[in-house]
Formats: C-alpha cells, structure tokens, sequence
C-alpha cells in the first residue's frame, strides 16, 4: 500500500518560472530512470492543461512519470517508448491501487509514426 499520492506541498504553479521543493517523491516516483524529471512537472502541465477524462500523450515514457501523475490526476493516457525495458519499468511504476476511472495505453513502439491514434473531430 502507498503511503501518500500527492506531493506534500500540490502547488499549481502560475509564472514561467517553476521552483519546487523537492524533486517528488509520492506514489511509486522515483529517480532511477536516466532523465526522467521531477513529477511536478508533468502534475502541473496535465492540471493546467487538461480536464479529468483528457487524454494525455507521451511519446517518450521513460520511467513513466507523466503516466503516473495521468492515472493520479483522473486522465487517460498513451504511453510510447521504443526501449522495452523502459515499458517494462513503466509497467511496474503504474502497478499500484489507486480509485480512478483513466485508462492507461503502453505502447512499445516508434514514436515517428502516430497514425494509429485517431482524431475525434
């Protein structure tokens, strides 16, 4: 069980320069991943531009920090990466309890090609 799923301090930031406390530490977050960044970036960027039910894009998972901080804040989201290992680690970081209703995709693929993700105009 998970201790806590939000960072202590759930600051929204409102300027074009963002200054955190700590790099974050909640959920299953961590820095093992080479160059994965703070998950207060991601936070700020799904809470500022995006409505719970959204659908949220990283092309480049990584570690899966944005898909962490998606299936916490309520979105839905489309994890990519080309490296099957960073989907593997991305698995496992997304493998806790959380009540949400997002729906969470992780693509082992290129992500030069999108086509496969279709446009609701």
């Amino acid at each position: 069980m998970l201790e806590t799923y939000r960072p202590r301090e759930d600051i929204l930031q409102s300027t074009t320069l963002w200054s955190f406390p700590d790099r974050g530490d909640w959920a299953t977050h961590n820095n093992k991943y080479r160059g994965n960044w703070s998950p207060y970036i991601p936070r700020n960027i799904i809470k500022i531009y995006s409505k719970v039910g959204d659908m949220v894009l990283d092309p480049f998972v990584g570690g899966g920090t944005t898909l962490i901080e998606a299936k916490l804040l309520n979105r839905n989201a489309i994890g990519i990466d080309i490296n099957p290992e960073a989907i593997k680690i991305t698995k496992q970081n997304l493998n806790f309890k959380y009540k949400t209703s997002s729906r969470i995709y992780l693509l082992c693929r290129n992500a030069n090609n999108l086509d496969f993700i279709k446009n609701k105009q």
